[in-house]
């Protein structure tokens, strides 16, 4: 072999390598390019419904349907969100060419919001609603990716949630409008855990005549009755 054709494959070889490295950099930075919107509704058992929404651009997902853990193909998007606790009643994925995006939305019900992560789709969170001392203590958190956090744009991608809870929220780390929570985050926030918190009035304990009193008045109503017969026996 001449040195002109050592020279020729060293030069391919050495441009094969950096093309490699630019197109592993260029997928990582399109694993984080989806912007998400969701939107709960929750009962004071903890079940409730979801409509989750999230895009990115065509071009993200010309080679495959899948990018960052979301999929952009209906029915691997609805297999994502179901489980023994999920139930998906609808999946819409339709292409927006005003700005050249592909936009999935999934709606479902859900038995338990503490067993969300039953669901493949919510994988990165953490959830957790219980009674707390001062009424029922609400918790949601997206876990930390700090490799997509740092990514170049990753600012103006979109995490935007809403939680419309069962009664008056007395406390909340996020902004409140009546018993909705809302939360405007961005990719960039995930360079830590992203915590949205509330405590929520506890409607579960009934006081008065419709609550425990009530029973407790009606069984006693019934033993004065009964001995009373019995004492005219």
């Amino acid at each position: 072999m001449s040195n002109t054709e050592r020279s020729k494959r060293t030069f391919y070889r050495g441009n094969f390598v950096i093309f490699s490295a630019i197109l592993a950099v260029f997928a990582f930075y399109l694993a984080g390019c989806v912007n998400v919107e969701q939107k709960t509704t929750l009962k004071q058992d903890g079940s409730g419904s979801m409509k989750v929404h999230y895009w990115t651009k065509m071009s993200n997902v010309k080679s495959s349907s899948d990018l960052g853990g979301f999929s952009f193909e209906e029915a691997k998007a609805k297999q994502n969100y179901t489980s023994s606790n999920t139930e998906v009643s609808g999946v819409k994925v339709e292409e927006k060419l005003d700005d050249s995006t592909k936009h999935v939305t999934v709606d479902l019900t859900f038995k338990n919001i503490n067993d969300i992560t039953s669901a493949k789709g919510f994988e990165k969170v953490k959830a957790s609603w219980k009674e707390g001392k001062e009424g029922m203590d609400f918790n949601y958190t997206l876990l930390k990716d700090t490799s997509n956090a740092g990514n170049m744009g990753s600012s103006d991608i979109k995490l935007n949630y809403e939680f419309d809870m069962p009664a008056e929220v007395l406390k909340t780390n996020g902004r409140k409008d009546g018993q909705k929570i809302i939360y405007e985050k961005t990719l960039a926030d995930l360079k830590n855990d992203i915590e949205m918190t509330a405590t929520v009035k506890n409607e579960g304990k009934k006081c008065g005549l419709f609550g425990m009193e009530f029973p407790l008045m009606a069984f006693a109503g019934l033993a004065i009755s009964f001995f009373a017969i019995r004492r005219k026996k």
